[in-house]
């Protein structure tokens, strides 16, 4: 293996599309904490707008293809890896540790007393290959679920869930909620950290769930800000590809914006309505935005949402 260069390896870190990839000697995660400040208000709601972290995947959940016992749904499951016509010239261990790594989004939809139904909780996650199987773990509690740290492993999971705590829950209430969380994303021609933002609509009456997602930019200008909606199917296994900027790699050591994806995750698209692109940047919420952007997304077309 062609180690020349190397001193450490690359951290997996973020959730649900890639995440962050980052040396641990050189993290950087946008502080977004004063975008998601409560707005005061008396109004009567269904919606909880106070901002909260994402919950976790509570370590040793086994995550395949499917939602794990206790869960109703797989939101998705990434698979970062550096992609093959990008991989020329990167030291092995660090293409190695790329593909070391999953993310995991689980949702839970489960029914009332009453007969409707009830978005309940999400919840993300980091884990690795245990002896046979994918595994949510942290750097403490790998060994004990059967996954080998190997080299860096304890570094790239803290790494990870560091920059996964990112993550805020804007509003959440039993029909919809909305998840940001931080990712590399390709603009133009260098890397910015976006956020992806995952809007969550449970019906009441059915239990039918579907999931869309945009993104919210970058810390500069570009990024796709706004411009589309993806419906995330069940079961979503992201391959989640990364592209390097050569510019940020020396002697095989890359900073942490130097791997990003450069397309949103797989599903079917559409432009994001212009009528809905104000309600769907918006990081403070009123009940009156909370339900107008939910009632916008409702709206879509039956097509493009679950029949």
């Amino acid at each position: 293996m062609r180690h020349r260069g190397v001193t450490l390896g690359l951290v997996a870190v973020g959730a649900l599309g890639v995440g962050v990839w980052a040396w641990p000697t050189s993290s950087h995660v946008a502080d977004w904490s004063d975008d998601y400040q409560p707005v005061a208000t008396t109004a009567a709601s269904d919606y909880d707008l106070t901002p909260k972290p994402a919950p976790e995947i509570a370590p040793g959940t086994v995550v395949g293809t499917a939602a794990p016992p206790g869960w109703s749904h797989l939101v998705i499951k990434s698979l970062p890896r550096v992609r093959a016509d990008h991989r020329a010239g990167l030291p092995d261990i660090t293409i190695d540790k790329a593909g070391w790594m999953f993310t995991a989004f689980l949702a839970d939809v489960t029914r009332e007393p009453d007969g409707t139904f009830a978005l309940k909780r999400l919840a993300l996650g980091l884990g690795a290959k245990g002896a046979e199987r994918d595994v949510i773990a942290t750097s403490d509690t790998a060994r004990q679920h059967g996954v080998p740290l190997g080299a860096f492993g304890g570094l790239i999971l803290d790494k990870g869930y560091a920059v996964q705590r990112k993550a805020v829950l804007p509003l959440w209430s039993p029909a919809f909620g909305l998840l940001d969380t931080p990712v590399w994303f390709k603009c133009g021609d260098t890397n910015r950290l976006v956020r992806y933002r995952y809007a969550l609509l449970a019906d009441r009456t059915t239990g039918t769930f579907d999931v869309l997602m945009w993104s919210l930019g970058a810390d500069g200008p570009g990024c796709g800000w706004l411009a589309e909606v993806v419906r995330i199917a069940p079961n979503t296994i992201d391959p989640a590809e990364l592209v390097v900027d050569r510019r940020k790699v020396t002697f095989g050591m890359p900073t942490d914006d130097a791997f990003a994806v450069e397309q949103l995750p797989p599903g079917a698209r559409r432009p994001l309505p212009d009528e809905l692109r104000p309600l769907a940047g918006t990081t403070r919420f009123t009940p009156e935005s909370a339900r107008d952007l939910e009632a916008g997304l409702r709206r879509l077309p039956r097509e493009f949402l679950s029949p």
